[in-house]
């Protein structure tokens, strides 16, 4: 073969070698990128949802007299007699029939098969199609029929800061993990959303 041949033909090799391992990065990478893009707008679709259930208790609470509403935690497992109603209860008149703001996007839950729920959900599901919420409340009986800035908490200055990082709400499960945005979305007691930062590794 002539020497002049043989580099050219050992050229189109590595071209053609290179454009292989471009293809492959291309293919491995692209997938990644738009599942992070679809992560991070999970993420900010449930920030705003936190912050519209925040706009509606804030209403909720300036019609109240600044009192905390008694909230059951879940709709299927009442712990209260009578049972308390559920947060998109007690503030459907104030969120104009938006029941899609209790919906996290990136919400899932899982059922056992001796789970009271699973002949009617199934073992996929979500905490909204069960519960009519993907947000949990967190405060129970330390916050039912309190005033706002008497509740045990705030005398204690919360955790340090205040209302600005006390909890109220929060998502039932880690929905966001792996967006590099920590693990839980809340709604504190200042009623402003935020993300809660999660050290442990998942």
């Amino acid at each position: 073969m002539h020497p002049t041949y043989a580099r050219h033909a050992v050229t189109k090799i590595d071209l053609l070698i290179g454009l292989f391992v471009v293809a492959l990065l291309i293919l491995l990478v692209v997938p990644s990128v738009s599942s992070s893009g679809r992560r991070a707008e999970q993420r900010a679709i449930c920030l705003n949802n936190l912050a519209a259930v925040g706009t509606a208790l804030t209403a909720y609470l300036q019609d109240s007299d600044q009192t905390w509403p008694c909230v059951e935690k879940l709709r299927s497992l009442p712990i209260h007699d009578p049972p308390w109603p559920t947060l998109p209860k007690i503030l459907e008149r104030y969120t104009a029939g938006r029941s899609e703001i209790f919906r996290c996007p990136a919400d899932q839950r899982e059922l056992s098969s001796d789970s009271p729920l699973f002949a009617q959900f199934g073992g996929s599901t979500t905490w909204w199609a069960t519960e009519g919420t993907s947000y949990e409340w967190l405060m129970g009986e330390a916050y039912c029929g309190r005033k706002v800035g008497a509740e045990s908490l705030s005398s204690a200055k919360g955790f340090g800061m205040g209302r600005a990082d006390m909890p109220l709400i929060s998502e039932f499960e880690p929905f966001h993990e792996g967006d590099g945005g920590g693990s839980f979305n809340t709604l504190n007691a200042d009623l402003t959303p935020r993300t809660a930062r999660d050290n442990v590794k998942r």
